[in-house]
């Protein structure tokens, strides 16, 4: 697991994305701190003010990648890591890419994906259990508005989803995604292997909803002393 480097993208292209990825960015930071990773920890920024942040809080290697294009911001991960590997001549065999946004992650999360690295597959991926119900949403006229009937489910059971929180990727694949015009459209074409993720899910777009778990931590504390 030491010998594995670990990649976290925080995006500070536009003032909400800044102040959202500034705050998730400590979570990530407890993440690393708790397992002793910083040695092989980059965070990868477009935003030169994310990155001088990060080095403030304790991390202890940045990679700026300035983005000229919507492109380049859109792919800032594959960019970003495929650059610095070229100029640092730096190819270990396998890569880990930690998502920003996923703010719980269990320490075991880490463990788990290392221990399903298999070389049969190319790309390790994290997914999660949600319950599969339907839903309605209130459009901008305040008036009700269905989603889709194909996510609509009459039945409520657990579903399988890619959440997104850790990855662990070949380097290889990863140098041979970009050779493709879409990077990310060639990385889910691979064969991937999948594991159980029991950490809390998240889903963060602003810094309004990392608040509100700020806020649900006092209620939690106080229904933990019902009890007591």
């Amino acid at each position: 697991m030491l010998t594995i480097p670990i990649f976290i993208t925080a995006r500070g292209n536009d003032k909400n994305t800044f102040a959202k990825n500034k705050e998730a960015l400590k979570f990530s930071y407890l993440f690393i701190r708790d397992q002793n990773l910083f040695d092989q920890t980059y965070i990868i920024s477009d935003n030169k003010d994310m990155l001088n942040y990060a080095l403030k809080i304790g991390f202890k290697h940045i990679i700026h990648y300035p983005c000229g294009s919507k492109k380049d911001l859109k792919y800032l991960e594959y960019f970003a890591t495929y650059r610095f590997a070229v100029d640092n001549d730096y190819r270990p065999d396998w890569i880990i890419l930690l998502n920003i946004n996923q703010l719980f992650k269990d320490n075991s999360l880490l463990i788990n994906c290392i221990n399903n690295i298999d070389d049969k597959y190319n790309v390790v991926a994290s997914y999660t259990e949600i319950s599969n119900r339907s839903h309605f949403f209130i459009n901008d006229d305040m008036e009700l508005n269905k989603t889709d009937e194909h996510l609509l489910s009459s039945e409520y059971h657990r579903v399988r989803m890619i959440d997104a929180a850790i990855y662990a990727v070949k380097t290889t694949f990863a140098f041979e995604c970009m050779e493709y015009d879409d990077p990310s459209e060639h990385f889910w074409s691979t064969k991937i292997k999948y594991f159980k993720n029991k950490s809390l899910f998240t889903d963060i777009y602003e810094i309004a909803d990392i608040n509100k778990y700020y806020t649900v931590g006092d209620v939690i504390n106080e229904v933990k002393m019902i009890e007591d």
